[in-house]
């Protein structure tokens, strides 16, 4: 007879293509950005670093979103781990390689736990996870806090930024629409001037034509009578000496 084997309760483990050396980088160099950051949440940067080094070391092509995922699964089964090994008082060890890692970094992070530790269903695996997230507590909710406070002060600099940008930005396009008027201005002043001064000569023009046509006609009526009155002189002149002689 085929002897029954016990099937112990599968972790919850994400079926994916990471194989364990594949995690253990990624845990290496998550590590050091975690330890180096006062065990604060990396940043989208960081995550990059951390795709970086593993997909140089194997050869892989894992994005930065991806490693955050595969570490927020090794979590949880750490934190189930975890859990299992200070519920049993010291009789299980967890197999897992890279608990003793994951612990270094933690250290007694995860160990109480506000409820025995489940053995069947997923909807308690979830209470435990809930019941480590919750031990991580005040701490952590509060580093959130003045990180939403960061990015909340950063956009309110941002949006005085802008205000003060539109602002500037309004106050220049007053300045060059009164220094456009004031030339258009001056451009039409100076125009009518011109017209004024070409209208002014086209008069004195107009005006000396007209001078000399009336001296050039006086002239010309000058020029009879003087011509008659010496003739009339000569005419008389040939009388007086007509009677002389008679």
């Amino acid at each position: 007879m085929a002897e029954a084997v016990t099937e112990t309760p599968s972790l919850p483990v994400r079926e994916d293509c990471w194989s364990e050396d594949d995690t253990a980088t990624l845990i290496e160099a998550w590590g050091e950005r975690y330890l180096d950051g006062n065990r604060r949440n990396l940043r989208q940067h960081h995550w990059q670093e951390v795709a970086d080094a593993v997909n140089n070391r194997h050869e892989l092509f894992r994005t930065d979103i991806q490693c955050k995922n595969r570490i927020d699964t090794v979590k949880k089964k750490y934190k189930v781990e975890k859990a299992r090994v200070s519920e049993s008082k010291g009789t299980y060890v967890s197999p897992w390689s890279l608990f003793q890692t994951l612990d270094g970094l933690f250290g007694s992070k995860f160990t109480k736990m506000s409820r025995p530790l489940p053995q069947t269903t997923t909807t308690t695996k979830r209470q435990v996870w809930a019941a480590a997230e919750d031990t991580e507590g005040p701490s952590v909710r509060k580093r959130e806090r003045e990180e939403y406070g960061e990015v909340a002060a950063s956009i309110e600099r941002l949006g005085e930024i802008y205000e003060r940008v539109e602002r500037r930005k309004q106050r220049e396009m007053v300045g060059l629409e009164k220094q456009r008027m004031r030339f258009v201005k001056e451009l039409e002043c100076h125009r009518m001037k011109m017209l004024v001064e070409s209208e002014l000569q086209i008069q004195k023009m107009k005006r000396a034509a007209a001078t000399a046509t009336t001296d050039t006609k006086r002239s010309s009526a000058s020029a009879p009578t003087a011509l008659t009155s010496f003739m009339t002189y000569c005419f008389l002149i040939n009388r007086g000496l007509a009677n002389f002689l008679i």
